[in-house]
């Protein structure tokens, strides 16, 4: 079992070995990160520089160069966890599942007491793709689930996942037995602008009250935090923020997660009847 979690998650968006600054989704344009914090971009530098300002010690990693085809194995997660962080890896897990030597290497990485996969719709092709979700969670691990947009839009890799709405996402990630659903507008990352997803965020709660969510982008202090999760958030997602140094161990530790109100979903487990 994983430590626990603190409401804020702090993010390490990874390119060719250093940590970026991710803004608006646009990797085109991603620069090492120029961080208050500290000088340097290696990512166990930046990690400790984070902790020491804020307290968290479970961090999400984005590998963005497995996005564009590069491997998601990567030496940077062990060292991460030997220096004693818990890691929530967002990779491109689905491409390398497919190649027989990466299966091991992946499924060992998921069995690391410290590490969770992050499996992300932009990495999906097909509605078939979640049966290896739902074998990971019946074999006993706990792969999280990302639901990524672009101005309120799902990305994927076609355009049948790309015009599901984000319900239908979720929903489906939900059937396969995801309990720890993201849910991130690329758009908004990196930009200081403002959360946008606290109407979607209590729309999933509405339709699935035991789902554990985590939301951010353009967070810019603790009371953006906050009002995510009011909305119905269990944890925040930030990065600019804490570079800036908006965010201290105070800010992080007055932070009031939501709390689900009921023991089952009863408006999924409706839908599941209707269907039977």
């Amino acid at each position: 079992m994983l430590r626990y979690v603190s409401p804020i998650v702090p993010v390490l968006d990874l390119m060719i070995g250093q940590v970026v600054w991710a803004k608006g989704g646009d990797r085109g344009c991603y620069v090492p990160v120029h961080s208050q914090l500290t000088p340097s971009a290696d990512p166990l530098d930046v990690a400790k520089a984070i902790y020491n300002q804020t307290g968290c010690d479970c961090l999400y990693l984005a590998n963005i160069d497995s996005f564009a085809g590069g491997t998601p194995i990567s030496d940077v997660y062990t060292e991460l966890t030997d220096a004693g962080f818990s890691l929530w890896i967002d990779a491109d897990w689905m491409n390398s599942l497919s190649s027989d030597e990466r299966v091991d290497q992946i499924l060992s990485l998921a069995q690391h007491p410290g590490i969770r996969l992050v499996f992300s719709t932009e990495t999906l092709s097909s509605w078939d793709e979640f049966s290896v979700i739902e074998g990971l969670v019946k074999s006993g691990l706990k792969p999280i689930f990302s639901l990524d947009l672009q101005d309120g839009k799902v990305i994927a890799k076609t355009e049948e996942l790309a015009g599901a709405t984000p319900l239908e996402m979720v929903t489906r990630a939900w059937q396969v037995g995801v309990r720890d659903l993201i849910v991130l507008d690329l758009r908004n990352v990196g930009t200081g602008g403002g959360g946008t997803t606290e109407e979607l965020v209590r729309e999933i709660i509405h339709e699935l009250p035991d789902a554990r969510i985590v939301s951010g982008g353009g967070i810019r202090d603790r009371e953006d935090a906050q009002k995510l999760l009011t909305a119905g958030c269990q944890n925040v997602l930030a990065a600019s923020a804490i570079h800036d140094c908006r965010f201290t161990p105070d800010d992080v530790a007055n932070l009031v997660p939501f709390r689900p109100c009921s023991a089952t979903s009863t408006a999924f487990r409706s839908k599941e009847n209707a269907n039977a």
